[in-house]
């Protein structure tokens, strides 16, 4: 493989550019006002959170406008970290214009928190996070004014109310440890991260200078030996030398989880009252009898090159009869990519692990429960999926 460098390889342009007229919008509906404003775009499905009276505007219009700020890459990014993530603009940007890549985005000024998560909060794909990212776990602060444009400086301080993190627990914490592309916004927290070893499978990391070079002390945190040096736009751009990569392995994805994504999901064939989320997570689904019409329910989700389905079930009354589980994965297209059942009787687990076909793109997963005797009552017998995951 070669470099992936201009000229080498042709770069994918990093879109979600807004229009000229939205740019002008944005200045129009914000002029005069103060505070958190929502404002819609053409461009955009979900409308873009900005603290009007303040440089959100015009950040905004820089960050969605990323191919001619300068952030280009020369692979098709599967797992982003983006450390400095500000109000959430640029996630937003990776987003639109890769829905199957992965966002991790931390920002670690409260100021800007609330927005962003306002901003990512829509996106199935971004994960925000609330925190300083260092190589040392300490409290920081802003203190002072700093820098060419004067801004606040975050700075390590005992009685500073922003908690860091280290960076190699927060990829473990949130499994982003196969991440391809690292981009940063350099602060006092965040300066010293790349001085622990990087995942291995990081091919493009991008650092937001303003398209000034790197400081020398900058410099010394960066492997600048592994990469070649690019300066872009607004960017310092770090591409790793020709190497050939591994896909990074899907995140898992809990199907059932109460507070994970909102997910379309559809009813079928069970009584008023015969179907239910618990608490912990999970679902519970009212069998019908042997013979009648299956109880059904389908959840609309998309599959991003997961290898397996593993789903959890129990009949929780251990005096009801057995019950009948099925598990089917389709595609839009009708195809099977994975199908299983299992007939338990009792409050004791079973597992199914269901190896799934290849396949990125919406499917649907429908469960389906019976009694599985004929004749036997039904009552009392909740069918209890306790945990779908998609790995």
């Amino acid at each position: 493989m070669e470099d992936g460098i201009p000229g080498k390889t042709a770069l994918l342009g990093w879109g979600g550019n807004i229009s000229a007229a939205s740019a002008v919008r944005l200045r129009q509906e914000t002029r005069g006002l103060t505070g958190l404003a929502a404002i819609m775009v053409e461009e955009r499905v979900h409308p873009l959170w900005l603290r009007a009276g303040t440089g959100d505007v015009d950040r905004a219009i820089t960050m969605l406008d990323l191919a001619s700020r300068g952030l280009k890459c020369a692979h098709e990014p599967r797992r982003i970290i983006e450390i400095g993530a500000g109000a959430g603009y640029r996630a937003v940007a990776l987003a639109a214009e890769y829905p199957g890549c992965e966002i991790l985005a931390a920002e670690a000024d409260p100021l800007l928190q609330r927005t962003g998560l306002l901003n990512t909060l829509p996106y199935d794909n971004i994960t925000y996070v609330s925190a300083a990212v260092s190589t040392r776990e300490a409290q920081y602060g802003y203190f002072g004014r700093l820098g060419p444009h004067g801004a606040p400086a975050l700075q390590q301080h005992s009685a500073g109310p922003v908690k860091s993190r280290k960076f190699a627990h927060l990829l473990s914490f949130h499994r982003f440890t196969d991440a391809d592309t690292l981009i940063i916004t350099p602060d006092a927290a965040s300066a010293e991260i790349l001085c622990e070893p990087l995942p291995p499978a990081i091919r493009l990391i991008a650092i937001e200078t303003g398209g000034e070079p790197l400081s020398e002390d900058m410099a010394r945190c960066y492997p600048l030996a592994q990469f070649i040096t690019v300066i872009s736009g607004d960017y310092v751009l770090l591409y790793r030398r020709g190497k050939q990569f591994l896909p990074p392995t899907p995140r898992p994805v809990s199907v059932l989880s109460a507070d994970g994504p909102v997910r379309l999901f559809q009813l079928e064939n069970a009584p008023e009252g015969g179907f239910f989320h618990l608490s912990g997570g999970g679902v519970r689904l009212h069998p019908n009898h042997n013979g009648a019409p299956l109880a059904k329910l389908t959840f609309s989700m998309d599959v991003c090159d997961h290898a397996e389905f593993q789903v959890s079930m129990r009949v929780p009354n251990e005096n009801a009869g057995a019950v009948h589980f099925t598990v089917k994965i389709f595609t839009e297209s009708g195809t099977v990519l994975a199908s299983g059942s299992e007939t338990l009787h009792g409050p004791m687990p079973r597992g199914l692990v269901l190896p799934l076909r290849e396949h990125q793109g919406r499917c649907e997963i429908v469960f389906t429960t019976e009694m599985a005797e004929p004749g036997v009552s039904n009552a009392g017998a909740w069918a209890e999926i306790i945990s779908a995951t998609l790995v």
